[in-house]
């Protein structure tokens, strides 16, 4: 894999509750001097993230409804749609784990029909938190993510109790879960140059990480937030 490849696989993340306009403004600039292929930021800073990367090729996208998910599908509906009319290109969401649990699986998959719905055709990405989930239960995640229309798929939001470190073996797993419809964006815990193409080489087609920068350079980051 060229460099290049690698940094069109980079969603640049700062999902942080104490990110700084200053601080967000500079994620922005440096995912445009790297021409890595989204910025993954909080909705808040969607329309500012829009107006700084104009031009650059670099997409917005942002998450919605996380790390819980447990806002109802007109809460999520609603999120959905404000960040679309902010300028998200992508969107991130959190689906309902414990209508999964509860073996509630057409709520489950409703929901997710209805925010990939409200995203207008924007690539929505289902996180499923397979820190919360058991083998059998994670393959019926994946397949109803899939049958309900998502872009992609991930192992977790990367953060919160349910978000496990991204893992080869978990990127197989999903690969070999989905039908083709879908693709795989791998996030948590993801800190250097080896583990992206690792997780890239399993099946992601995605690389979520606030290490992106450390990784386009080759490098590792003993410390990564997402």
């Amino acid at each position: 894999m060229t460099r290049t490849e690698l940094l069109g696989r980079l969603q640049y993340t700062n999902v942080r509750a104490d990110a700084t306009e200053a601080q967000i403004r500079e994620h922005c600039e440096t995912a445009a001097r790297y021409g890595f292929q989204a910025v993954m930021l909080q909705p808040c800073w969607v329309k500012l993230a829009r107006g700084l990367l104009h031009g650059t090729g670099v997409l917005v996208a942002t998450a919605i409804a996380y790390p819980l998910g447990g806002e109802t599908t007109g809460m999520k509906v609603g999120l959905a749609q404000q960040a679309v009319g902010l300028g998200a290109d992508e969107l991130d969401f959190q689906p309902n784990i414990g209508f999964l649990l509860s073996g509630m699986l057409r709520e489950f998959s409703d929901e997710i029909r209805a925010v990939v719905s409200a995203a207008e055709g924007r690539p929505v990405k289902a996180m499923l938190e397979f820190g919360f989930l058991a083998e059998l239960e994670r393959a019926r995640a994946v397949a109803l993510a899939e049958e309900a229309g998502v872009a992609y798929v991930k192992n977790s939001s990367g953060v919160g109790p349910g978000g496990s470190p991204a893992t080869p073996e978990e990127i197989r797993f999903i690969r070999q879960h989905l039908t083709g419809r879908a693709r795989i964006k791998a996030s948590g815990q993801i800190r250097s140059y080896a583990e992206a193409v690792a997780l890239i080489e399993a099946g992601a087609h995605l690389i979520g990480s606030s290490a992106a920068a450390s990784i386009a350079d080759g490098g590792s980051e003993s410390a990564c937030s997402y």
